[in-house]
């Protein structure tokens, strides 16, 4: 399952965002021996987000979820340029 991609239109910040998620997950635990805790085997039964806050204007009004398409065409930081190597 990947991570979506987020982008606020209000400030055009694209690499930093608040994201709160509630999941159900299914694991394994291992105790050793000496009774260490090892989780192993983490499966995502069900995965919701439950609010993006853009960090730069401290809500999530603006915030949309985009493609990864728009994602590699945007640039790294609002007001700069995309860069072509």
């Amino acid at each position: 399952m990947s991570e979506p991609t987020y982008r606020c239109d209000g400030c055009g910040n694209v690499t930093r965002f608040d994201v709160t998620v509630s999941q159900t997950t299914k694991s394994f635990h291992h105790y050793t021996v000496g009774g260490e805790l090892m989780i192993e085997e983490v499966d995502v039964l069900s995965r919701t987000v439950d609010d993006v806050v853009c960090r730069w204007c401290g809500h999530g009004r603006s915030v949309v979820e985009i493609s990864d398409a728009e994602a590699h065409d945007s640039p790294e930081e609002p007001g700069e340029q995309s860069r072509v190597s």
